[in-house]
């Protein structure tokens, strides 16, 4: 059992907790075809919850991760760029997010200038709320990719993510709350004892038809 098992599982039940309390309300458990306008502002405040959670959730377990990384000397050889795998931008997960993002309030009020429609299409936000709960079950894949981006390209202290923005209330839970609080405060506590980094990997020499 690794060190950090007991507070990822911990985590992860207030995630699985919050995405059944944004699921219940206003019936979106029953598949809707359509939400009206308050009930699709409703859900898409507990998204931003969900993101804000599993952002900082995330980036603590990758700063576990980073202690147990291979030193330099075994790291594998890098002769050309591998095609990365197509991904569904929409449904992935951003860590590190602009602190200077328009506030909530200003967007809405922007918004709502416009005419509003009657009803929102409720597949696109049930399928973002399925795919946050699958990275809730499988977090340590994501976390070790961010622990070798970490290693490679940012060193030093790390803030943690949604600093100074609210969006985790103590209206979905107390103790949700003031766990992500706490996330915060131990993402800070973990860089200022993070390892050396690793610098960018190695490649192979140059193949003897450059020569």
């Amino acid at each position: 059992m690794n060190r950090w098992d007991t507070h990822l599982q911990s985590a992860s039940e207030h995630v699985l907790r919050l995405a059944s309390k944004v699921l219940s309300r206003d019936d979106a458990h029953l598949q809707p075809l359509a939400f009206s306008p308050a009930a699709a502002t409703r859900f898409k405040a507990g998204l931003r919850a969900i993101e804000a959670y599993l952002r900082r959730m995330i980036l603590w377990l990758a700063l576990q991760i980073e202690h147990d990384l291979p030193g330099q000397g075994a790291q594998r050889a890098i002769s050309a760029r591998r095609a990365k795998p197509a991904r569904n931008k929409n449904l992935s997960l951003k860590i590190f997010t602009g602190q200077t993002d328009v506030p909530d309030f200003l967007h809405d009020r922007v918004r709502g200038r416009f005419e509003r429609p009657k009803t929102v299409l409720a597949a696109p936000y049930l399928a973002r709320l399925k795919a946050l709960t699958d990275l809730v079950n499988d977090p340590v894949a994501r976390a070790r990719r961010l622990a070798w981006h970490l290693a490679w390209k940012r060193p030093g202290l790390l803030l943690a993510p949604d600093a100074f923005r609210a969006h985790v209330p103590s209206r979905y839970g107390t103790e949700l709350s003031a766990s992500y609080k706490a996330l915060g405060k131990a993402i800070i506590d973990a860089s200022r004892a993070r390892p050396p980094p690793l610098g960018p990997p190695p490649r192979h020499p140059p193949r003897i038809r450059y020569l």
